[in-house]
C-alpha cells in the first residue's frame, strides 16, 4: 500500500472515529465514502460534525489549523492536498 493510501486510510479512520455516537448511518457513509465525496453535499455531514472531525485531524497530523482553513478541507482528496503540500503543518 502506497503512502498516499495510508494516509487517506488514517484520514477515514479519524473521520469515522469523530463519527462515533453520531446519529448518522456509520455503514452507509462507509458505502458512499470516495476521497473526492464532498464531506457537506454528498456525506451530509454538518458544521458540528466537521468541527469534530477538524480537531481530531489537527491533533493527529500535528496540524495548526485555524477555522479559515476549514472550508477548503472539503473532502479526503482535499486534506490529503494540503497535508503534501505542508501548508497547514506546523
Amino acid at each position: 500500500m502506497a503512502a498516499t493510501d495510508i494516509r487517506s486510510e488514517a484520514i477515514w479512520n479519524i473521520l469515522w472515529d469523530a463519527m462515533e455516537g453520531s446519529s448518522h448511518d456509520l455503514a452507509a457513509l462507509k458505502a458512499s465514502a470516495r476521497d473526492d465525496a464532498h464531506f457537506i453535499d454528498d456525506l451530509g455531514l454538518d458544521s458540528l460534525d466537521l468541527l469534530e472531525f477538524y480537531l481530531r485531524l489537527d491533533e493527529a497530523f500535528e496540524l495548526n489549523l485555524a477555522a479559515d482553513d476549514y472550508p477548503a478541507l472539503s473532502s479526503v482528496q482535499a486534506i490529503k492536498a494540503c497535508l503534501e503540500s505542508g501548508v497547514a503543518t506546523t
